[in-house]
């Protein structure tokens, strides 16, 4: 199923965090299982405090109105005391249509 239209918060979010990006291509990568902040972090090579901004929000470096949990792209289920973050149906399909205009980020990404 392909979508017709995207929101261009979504779009504009994605373009100004190369983070936010890579979160979600990781998150596409792990799906239907979620993954926790840390291996998140370990896996993208960043900071889990910025991890953490892209996911939910920070005050001031990352606006929690673009974060890909208020986007709708990424959940946050907890698992016996332990926060594992997953992509959403919807943040799939995001994903799914992105993922061929993205080719050349997608290819430079070594997991």
């Amino acid at each position: 199923m392909s979508l017709a239209f995207i929101d261009p918060m979504i779009i504009r979010s994605l373009n100004k965090s190369k983070l936010r990006k890579k979160i979600l291509y990781l998150l596409y990568k792990m799906y239907p299982h979620g993954i926790y902040l840390s291996e998140i972090s370990r896996r993208v090579r960043s900071d889990p405090s910025n991890v953490l901004g892209c996911l939910k929000g920070m005050n001031g470096r990352y606006n929690g109105h673009f974060s890909l949990i208020e986007l709708g792209l990424v959940e946050c289920v907890e698992r016996g005391g332990v926060k594992i973050y997953k992509l959403t149906d919807y943040g799939k399909k995001i994903v799914e249509v992105l993922k061929d205009q993205d080719s050349d980020f997608i290819e430079s990404l070594r997991w």
